[in-house]
């Protein structure tokens, strides 16, 4: 296939799709990076793949992509032993470097120090990457309550950490 013709397939695909395959993969990812590099992903086995996707399974096809990049962007990010590593871990968006052990430990302190329910909704929320759903789940509540625990926490956390200086992702 001439590349015009395969550009011009491209971007059919990408104005037809775009909105399903964005909806999709920031449901999957929940995280603007992951989200940023899932699409990217996803964009690129499109152009690899344009081939398959002229037929009326383009849809079913665009599925497995989203479900692929996403796998590979959470991968990339988390490695494949689902461990952080260690070169990814703390890393402070605001300023791009690494917190210091110190200021890791008093946030895992403030963790502690919450009530029980809300450190929980905390660690599934944002280190294990869990939906609100999961949540009530693991926690036996309704996802209300969940997005309740998370909030709490994350006020908490807030007004206890606030002389760290910490800004959020």
């Amino acid at each position: 296939m001439r590349n015009s013709k395969r550009l011009e397939l491209f971007e059919k695909l990408r104005h037809e799709f775009c909105g399903y395959l964005t909806s999709m993969l920031w449901k999957l990812t929940g995280n603007a990076e992951i989200f940023a590099e899932a699409i990217q992903y996803a964009f690129l086995a499109i152009w690899m793949n344009l081939e398959k996707l002229t037929g009326p399974q383009a849809g079913a096809y665009i599925y497995r992509i989203a479900l692929s990049a996403n796998s590979k962007a959470w991968r990339t990010r988390i490695g494949k032993d689902g461990q952080i590593p260690r070169a990814n871990a703390f890393i402070n968006p605001a300023t791009n470097c690494h917190a210091d052990e110190e200021t890791v430990n008093l946030v895992r302190k403030e963790i502690a120090n919450l009530p029980e329910k809300q450190a929980q909704a905390i660690v599934l929320r944002y280190i294990d990457q869990h939906d609100y759903q999961t949540i009530a789940d693991k926690l036996s509540c309704t996802e209300d309550t969940a997005r309740s625990h998370v909030s709490k926490a994350l006020n908490a956390l807030r007004n206890n950490l606030a002389y760290l200086n910490i800004s959020e992702s």
